[in-house]
């Protein structure tokens, strides 16, 4: 419920990991104006951030399943514990179709994450849990899916995710594009989990997935195709720690403005199997947590689907400042009333007073320390993401590898990761004349697709930036390289960047075909 915006998951991780020990010697990067620039766009792109605020998403239907539209800041009443709060802030969003995306000029093999330039008007993503799914139930839920996406316009993309044992892999950017989603549906299910992925940790998965959407703003939908959560197959989940750590999954959610909206793939149910009506009591609070919707005991996978999206884009945004907030850790009610009774309402319920919704350090800059301990202002903007483009391709038989480049061993090949970051993403400080420099941090993780790490190169570059010539040429970029050795077959690989003075992050997703030796190697987009 907090309004912030956080760089959160496993990528933070591999972030402080990295700068604390980058891989491989710094490289130094052309100054932007060099030959090495090249002509890519940028415009500018910002969160909104509202610091001191509770803030929960409201979904309002009919008693048909319909969205409610048109309400008004007096139509909502809101308590928290009881105690009658004062809308601070008040808005009303409304189904909407994005653009039709401009044909790409980006050349072959490569990938961005500049669709964060123009986000989705509505934000939902599939994601195909396979451990705990039976194989005919998948080949059911494919059917489904089949039917969904036939009936998908245009101008609502949807994203997919698969859920591979302990590693949760991008299959799909966004897009409406019905071919492209059942190719990667296809790929996602049916399928034979690997052995013991039913012992995958469901907040593993949630934590991921948090990362993954942190780039992206506003209210998220996390469809979630599910057998039921793992943790009802252990004897006592009451003494397991991811019994515990929900708490701080749902806060983290919470900051993230993430809606799980659980799907049970087992269909109609008369007679309940083992855990399984603990596990859709668990599917229950997760949406209940969260402001989503859970689908259980149903056919229906793909009208359930559609209903998600269909009435997603249609909710109302309310803050407020509460006066007793104490940082006593203790559970916050939230209730939201209208005064119609004909209406249901999802949102979040409540939150706890944690310190998770501290006031946010405000103004345009922030003091931090660099290597040496020497302390530097820089500007304030780690909530906006960075936005680079990548470009990935195998490197030539007679390349000489790099000295710190590990050997390759039998089946893999050598791949060059070109990165292209527009000048105007980095921050340069110590300027000399007119030119300044930058750290930045960057990490490629590689999965093969039953999600386990197949490969891992982490690397600090310091780049150096004119900022005579950068103005002169908006479109110029800092191109840098390092290589990564992938093995025969898919792999899916998450490319990280940070700006180590300022702390903004951003990540591109990618997949990349190894074919056997002796075949033309290729690469296929994840992001669009």
């Amino acid at each position: 419920m907090k309004a912030r915006t956080v760089v959160s998951g496993w990528l933070l991780a591999v972030a402080i990991a990295a700068a604390a020990q980058a891989a491989g010697k710094p490289q130094s990067a052309e100054p932007a104006g060099s030959p090495a620039m090249s002509a890519r766009g940028q415009a500018p792109y910002t969160f909104q951030v509202n610091s001191r605020a509770v803030l929960t998403d409201v979904v309002v239907t009919d008693k048909h399943g319909n969205p409610v539209t048109g309400l008004t800041r007096s139509d909502f009443r809101i308590m928290d514990n009881g105690k009658a709060q004062t809308l601070a802030s008040f808005e009303e969003h409304r189904e909407q179709t994005s653009p039709p995306e401009a044909p790409s000029a980006r050349l072959p093999a490569s990938f961005s994450n500049d669709y964060l330039r123009h986000p989705p008007a509505q934000v939902n993503v599939l994601l195909f849990d396979t451990t705990t799914i039976g194989i005919i139930d998948q080949m059911i839920l494919f059917q489904q899916m089949k039917k969904f996406v036939a009936t998908l316009p245009a101008g609502e993309p949807v994203a997919v995710f698969m859920r591979s044992a302990g590693m949760t892999l991008q299959l799909a950017g966004f897009t409406d594009d019905h071919e492209a989603l059942m190719a990667a549906i296809g790929r996602a299910i049916p399928k034979l989990p690997p052995p013991g992925a039913w012992m995958a940790s469901d907040l593993d998965t949630l934590q991921q997935m948090a990362g993954y959407l942190s780039q992206v703003p506003g209210r998220k939908n996390l469809i979630w195709f599910t057998g039921g959560s793992n943790l009802f197959l252990q004897p006592d989940p009451t003494t397991i720690p991811d019994y515990q750590a929900r708490r701080a999954i749902y806060d983290l959610l919470e900051e993230e403005r993430i809606a799980i909206d659980p799907i049970d793939v087992r269909g109609l149910t008369i007679t309940f199997r083992g855990a399984m009506a603990m596990q859709q009591m668990q599917m229950r609070e997760d949406a209940a947590a969260t402001g989503g919707l859970a689908f259980v005991n149903t056919n229906g996978l793909a009208l359930a689907t559609q209903h998600i999206v269909a009435t997603d884009g249609n909710y109302y945004t309310l803050t407020y400042a509460p006066d007793d907030l104490k940082i006593n850790n203790q559970w916050h009610r939230v209730e939201v009333k209208l005064d119609r009774k004909d209406c249901q309402l999802s949102y979040r319920h409540g939150y706890f007073d944690d310190g998770s919704n501290e006031p946010e350090r405000t103004g345009k800059t922030i003091t931090v320390l660099k290597a040496g301990g020497e302390k530097v202002v820089v500007p304030n903007d780690r909530s906006d993401p960075l936005v680079f483009d990548v470009q990935i391709t195998p490197a030539p038989p007679t390349a000489t590898p790099a000295a710190n480049d590990p050997p390759l061993k039998r089946g893999q090949t050598r791949y060059v990761v070109e990165y292209d970051v527009p000048p105007r993403e980095v921050y340069a400080a110590n300027i000399h004349g007119n030119v300044g420099t930058d750290e930045l941090g960057t990490a490629v993780l590689a999965f093969d697709q039953n999600g386990e790490s197949v490969a891992r190169r982490m690397m600090k570059v310091t780049v150096g930036v004119d900022e005579r010539k950068a103005n002169s040429l908006p479109n110029a970029g800092l191109i840098f390289t390092l290589t990564v050795n992938l093995p025969q077959g898919h792999n899916y690989l998450y490319l990280g960047l940070w700006d180590m003075m300022t702390r903004r992050m951003g990540m591109v997703n990618a997949e990349v075909q190894v074919p056997k030796a002796g075949k033309q190697p290729a690469a296929s987009g994840a992001e669009r």
